[in-house]
């Protein structure tokens, strides 16, 4: 965001927004501050030229005491009453931080479209924003404190000026002219050093990464079983190399900036002390005088050179700003349609049409380009119909299960929900047409129960209107809802029924406090850690808690032991009864089970039939089935799994 006048307003405009709505007497801060530090430098060059003027006239003891006991406490009471002020906007800047600006860019983060979610440029401006609210000593918390400064310097300049300008404007001229030129350099830094912010970036998320994913228990087993230390410290100490030649160059742009400062307040304070002396000795000035006047030109140049600061820290810290007003004008969920899920009936039926996805990407030198995914894909998903997707990695399934849950938008073609676009719906209407098991998910450090039910307000929607929902559904889906007929006192049987066709009700049984152990050990003190597969099933029962009317089933398999995996199939037509499934795997043969599978290759689907008219096709699904066929040579497990003989299933392949 190039930084000019109107996004300085801007930027203003949107930081006092946001510091009103937080507190509103905090917006008069600057402006009190900036009164109180003027007054008590007036009064400090004042207080001198007053007691000397009174030596000079030899006046009594009595009012000399008295010119310094009046002067001394002005300058006490108002120091005082400045400093108080002072301490005040810098807690306000600290709780406004941390209080409200930290929090807003953690539900953004939450409430951020998913598709800019995971793209790069999104991700770089997250960071960037996050960068700007991560620390109590820079960013965003310092544009309040900077703001008071830069007021300061003005209102100082302004005032002191006016004192200089009744001896000799020449001098005052003079002063400007080289603050001018002072300022002009220190707004060139700043610009350089903002050029710096997104190299920065990406040296922090580096080391972010290194920080957050070498300290957990998954990662401590490899870096000791493979020796990773050494190597990791390598990889940390370029990272940590690169964020170092950020700071130097920030530092080199720094040390010139403070060398030119130096020559010009030499040269400014030179040339106006030696035009004060030759006043004072021809007799121009008195004693008071030449103090006050000394002082004045002392303050100016003090003045001068905190605006030159003021200005270029103003100006580093409304580049945070303008960083994290950016995040905060991302793309949020939520389109402003008015479609909810009410007016889908079950089962579900889609339809796309022409639908293609691609990303944008754009590298540091501007250059974009668009990577295509999925590409005009035509599709009829019948109501109630358990759909397969395979494919090897890189086909475009996981996108294409995204874009059916409504998580990024087709950049060509459409999507129908029962005949709806379904760009119509509100994006949190739609969502709740789906329970999902994704690929990559995780657990929160709550309880179990929690885990699966996630708060109270989804705990009463599933269990009441959801529920009430499904009633109705049952009679046109021939399902039974999982949570027909739930209330208050049954809600918790609603949980151990999931648990239980996800497989996790022992487990779940034989710890101590059951539906109430805290997950994530190092973080609850009797708290348990659950196993990979048994975390896929605990997230299998969140899914189900849910009872939404598409199933969407990503890999949910792909940590279960053959046992675990055997049980989870044979529940399948049970946990998609009634319900429109898509069912994503690597392992072919677990997609019997579905009533048609695509063969994703390329972004495009390439297949489409039954297990038994894709192993007759003899195309790429059969070929991908014999691959697989030989790590399945065990006839027992081959039954349990698919309800026949794995000698069968290879002789149909070979016909």
């Amino acid at each position: 965001m190039k930084q000019n006048m109107k996004s300085l307003a801007g930027n203003f405009c949107y930081l006092f927004h946001e510091l009103r709505l937080f507190r509103r007497n905090s917006v008069f801060l600057p402006v009190l501050g900036s009164a109180f530090q003027m007054l008590q430098s007036l009064i400090a060059i004042w207080m001198p030229k007053v007691i000397l003027d009174l030596i000079e006239r030899k006046a009594d003891a009595y009012h000399l005491l008295w010119g310094i006991a009046v002067s001394g406490i002005l300058l006490s009471a108002v120091s005082s009453a400045n400093a108080l002020v002072h301490n005040h906007i810098d807690s306000c800047s600290q709780i406004f931080l941390f209080s409200r600006l930290k929090a807003k860019w953690e539900e953004k983060m939450m409430d951020l479209d998913y598709g800019i979610f995971i793209s790069p440029a999104g991700k770089r401006i997250a960071e960037k924003a996050r960068n700007a609210v991560s620390s109590p000593n820079y960013g965003v918390v310092a544009y309040l404190p900077r703001l008071t400064g830069l007021i300061e310097s003005m209102g100082g300049f302004l005032a002191f000026g006016t004192v200089i300008c009744g001896l000799q404007p020449t001098v005052l001229l003079l002063l400007i002219l080289m603050f001018g030129t002072q300022l002009w350099y220190g707004t060139i830094s700043e610009r350089r050093k903002a050029l710096l912010q997104e190299e920065r970036a990406q040296a922090n998320r580096k080391l972010n990464y290194m920080a957050y994913h070498t300290k957990g228990i998954k990662e401590g087993k490899d870096i000791r079983i493979y020796s990773m230390t050494g190597w990791l410290r390598g990889i940390a100490g370029k990272a940590v190399s690169a964020r170092d030649r950020v700071e130097e160059k920030a530092a080199s742009i720094d040390y010139k900036n403070m060398i030119l400062n130096g020559i010009f307040i030499f040269l400014r304070n030179g040339c106006a002390y030696a035009y004060l002396i030759r006043e004072y000795f021809q007799g121009s000035l008195t004693i008071g005088d030449f103090t006050f006047y000394f002082a004045a030109i002392t303050g100016l140049g003090n003045f001068l050179s905190s605006l030159v600061r003021s200005w270029s820290g103003f100006a580093e810290a409304d580049h945070y700003v303008a960083d994290f007003r950016q995040f905060t004008e991302l793309n949020e969920l939520g389109n402003g349609k008015q479609y909810n899920a009410d007016r889908v009936t079950e089962p579900v039926s889609f339809r796309w049409e022409n639908v293609s996805f691609s990303w944008k990407e754009e590298d540091e030198e501007g250059n974009k380009r668009e990577i295509p995914v999925l590409k005009n894909i035509n599709l009829t998903i019948k109501p109630g119909e358990k759909l397969a997707i395979v494919g090897e990695n890189g086909a475009g399934k996981t996108t294409f299960v995204r874009l059916l849950c409504g998580l990024l938008k087709p950049v060509e073609g459409r999507i129908l929900v029962n005949g709806m676009d379904t760009a119509d719906f509100a994006d949190e209407e739609y969502r709740k047409l789906f329970s999902a098991v994704f690929q990559k998910s995780g657990v929160l450090p709550v309880s179990i129960r929690d885990n699966i039910v996630l708060d109270a307000g989804r705990q009463k929607l599933y269990s009441g209107a959801v529920g009430h929902r499904a009633q109705g559904a049952e009679q046109r889906s021939g399902r039974n809802s999982l949570l027909h007929g739930t209330d208050g006192e049954n809600r918790e049987e609603a949980v151990w029924n999931c648990l239980r066709l996800a497989n996790l009700e022992e487990k779940v049984r034989s710890l101590p406090e059951g539906l109430d152990t805290c997950l994530v050990k190092r973080i609850a003190e009797h708290g348990t850690e659950l196993s990979g597969g048994e975390v896929q099933r605990l997230l299998l029962a969140r899914a189900l808690y849910k009872d939404a009317p598409v199933l969407v089933l990503d890999e949910p398999t792909a940590a279960l032991d053959p046992v675990a995996e055997s049980r989870i199939y044979q529940s399948y037509s049970r946990l998609t009864e009634g319900r429109t499934s898509v069912f994503i795997s690597h392992r072919l043969a677990s997609t019997r089970f579905c009533d048609r599978i695509l063969v994703m290759e390329n972004g495009e689907i390439v297949e489409s039939g039954t297990h038994e008219e894709l192993l007759e096709k003899d195309g790429k699904y059969a070929e991908m089935f014999r691959v697989q066929g030989r790590y399945y040579r065990m006839d027992t497990l081959a039954a349990n799994l698919f309800g026949v003989q794995h000698s069968e299933c290879i002789s149909n392949v070979g016909k």
